[in-house]
């Protein structure tokens, strides 16, 4: 049985406590110069600050009343890192995240490790940012402010556009209209630029779902604690937990991905209950169950695939990161590769500001193989994760041991990771 929870900590980012960081905002007078971006989220927010930085003018549109987020861990690898660096953000980012230690895999039922890297001799390669979406949205969000303190537009869902020669209208979902020179769907997997722009593209269920949750690390025990990303990897399904950081509290995340045959829902929020997740989990290690036992409130959501798309672009209407690319977190690479399309498409912008189509086509050729690549890759990754060969430990040695060995893991991750964004040549 997972022990007794202890008294409440500080106020943490449970999925029931969401965090505001903006207030609600009347929609301010847009110029008809300006680059319109649907979508507040990670990479909408980067690409607004990735073109103030180089004094392009933009505004953002989203369709919430005020910028919250529920609690969720994130996972910046090193292609992620340069890019933030390349904002100017390193020092905000670096006072919120945890450096881990290590990383390592774990069999499901006996918790022996096997070891991926260490911060003190691989720190360059795969050292990963972990902190909490919150916060990286905090950070952008101040940081697009302070260069333009009325960029960002609350209660402002684009629903649709019309262009012409002329530019863009941002259609919203209270019937006014934006004028711009430029329109980016930033806008996520249900996407309505893309809609506008593609037409409905169907999502295939994978057969597969997504816990969520962060529990205080007073509630775990001592060795539970330790600055580690740890996947657990078993026959039907697999966890990774890390530690973040909300205020003066450590919070460890748990996230685990399970074969499920039956979902409705397209949904990153939907409630879940502890029992019925312990299900999902039964007969794995005790320290699997406990991180399970004190959650305080778990999300799941159906994990849903888009197929890839041929085109992104049409004249001054482009998409960026889960709305052309979305794809399944078994890599850990979705907010990476919105970082990316972020800096590349504002390098694209600062070189040929004049000519927007030409703009667009130039990003769309520069991004659309790499993050087809990637997102293959990672729904590749099911079968690595989940496995009948790790059912005994007599086969689970060998099969990790190959899988998970030093030359199949470069293999596996380097060249996502040693990708520079910001440098990587635009021709």
């Amino acid at each position: 049985m997972p022990p007794s929870k202890s008294p409440k900590t500080p106020p943490s980012p449970s999925q029931d406590s969401a965090m505001s960081f903006g207030d609600i905002m009347i929609l301010e007078q847009v110029s008809k110069s300006s680059v319109l971006i649907a979508g507040a989220g990670i990479g909408g927010l980067a690409m607004a600050l990735s073109l103030l930085r180089r004094g392009i003018d933009c505004d953002v549109f989203e369709q919430a009343s005020e910028l919250r987020e529920v609690g969720a861990g994130l996972w910046i690898s090193m292609n992620g890192v340069r890019v933030l660096r390349d904002l100017g953000l390193t020092e905000q980012v670096e006072q919120n995240c945890i450096a881990a230690e290590r990383r390592s895999i774990r069999l499901w039922n006996t918790g022996d490790r096997w070891p991926l890297y260490n911060r003190s001799s691989d720190a360059a390669r795969n050292q990963p940012y972990l902190l909490l979406r919150a916060h990286l949205l905090k950070i952008l969000v101040d940081g697009v402010r302070e260069l333009k303190p009325g960029a960002i537009h609350l209660s402002a869902h684009v629903v649709g556009f019309s262009q012409d020669d002329e530019g863009v209208r941002a259609k919203l979902a209270d019937g006014s209209e934006v004028e711009g020179r430029a329109l980016i769907g930033a806008d996520g997997a249900h996407s309505k630029v893309r809609l506008g722009l593609i037409g409905n593209i169907e999502s295939e269920y994978t057969k597969a779902i997504a816990w969520r949750g962060l529990v205080p690390v007073d509630r775990l025990a001592r060795h539970q604690r330790e600055p580690e990303v740890a996947t657990w990897i078993g026959p039907t399904a697999h966890v990774t937990a890390y530690p973040v950081r909300w205020q003066n509290t450590v919070m460890m995340t748990f996230s685990g991905q399970v074969d499920h045959d039956d979902w409705l829902l397209e949904s990153w929020s939907e409630k879940g209950s502890v029992e019925e997740c312990l299900k999902d989990f039964k007969g794995w290690h005790p320290d699997i169950i406990e991180l399970v036992g004190n959650v305080d409130t778990l999300n799941k959501w159906g994990l849903f695939v888009r197929p890839s798309l041929g085109t992104w672009s049409k004249g001054c209407v482009t998409l960026l990161g889960d709305a052309c690319h979305s794809m399944l977190p078994y890599l850990g690479q979705g907010v990476n590769m919105a970082l990316e399309d972020a800096s590349v498409l504002a390098r694209c912008f600062e070189e040929n500001p004049d000519d927007i189509a030409a703009v667009f086509k130039t990003y769309q050729g520069l991004r659309l193989d790499r993050t087809t690549k990637v997102a293959k890759s990672a729904a590749g990754m099911l079968p690595i994760f989940h496995n009948q060969a790790l059912c005994k430990p007599e086969t689970a040695g060998d099969y990790i041991k190959t899988q998970w060995a030093p030359d199949a893991t470069a293999a596996r991750y380097d060249w996502i990771y040693q990708y520079d964004a910001a440098t990587a040549p635009l021709h």
